[in-house]
């Protein structure tokens, strides 16, 4: 059984995991980390974890998570997918967070693209937003003020091909 877990505060890391699922033809459950549901983690054969950038750090809670669960993690196959608008620079995010110890069991690793969903940012990420965005120009000046979007698609679809080809791996 493959199980995504992620960590979703505004969707788009949600989004991600629906859409690898519709790639996998719905074979996958799905797991937020709030509602974490540890039986099921327990039966997996595959996880694959979901984790969105935040102020240019990955998101905290799913940092601990896989921290603190080595033990149920390393006995199945386990990937990671990182959500972020600097979709290319995913690798130095993870490497800033795991040392090699801890990434030398993960099977796949992708960084898919990110998005921004103005209405749902509180007015400390707009502000952080603003100033980032003259720093790193990232986010075009003629965008829709209310979602911003760069999934690589052909990525996610890549990425959703080899999870299933770990879970066909592990019968």
């Amino acid at each position: 059984m493959i199980v995504i877990l992620y960590h979703s505060r505004h969707g788009s890391t949600a989004k991600i995991a629906r859409v690898i699922n519709s790639y996998l033809e719905g074979k996958a459950y799905l797991m937020d980390l709030e509602a974490i549901e540890y039986e099921k983690l327990d039966c997996a054969s595959t996880i694959v974890l979901g984790m969105p950038i935040y102020n240019g750090k990955l998101d905290e809670d799913m940092v601990n998570f896989i921290k603190h669960n080595q033990p149920l993690l390393i006995p199945r196959h386990y990937a990671m997918y990182i959500v972020g608008l600097q979709a290319s620079e995913f690798m130095s995010f993870v490497s800033a967070e795991f040392d090699y110890q801890l990434l030398k069991d993960v099977k796949v690793i992708a960084g898919l693209g990110g998005a921004l969903y103005f209405p749902k940012l509180s007015l400390t990420e707009r502000l952080s937003l603003s100033v980032f965005n003259k720093r790193y120009p990232i986010i075009p000046k003629a965008h829709d003020d209310t979602i911003y979007e760069n999934f690589n698609n052909e990525e996610i679809e890549i990425f959703a091909k080899k999870i299933a080809r770990l879970e066909e791996a592990s019968r």
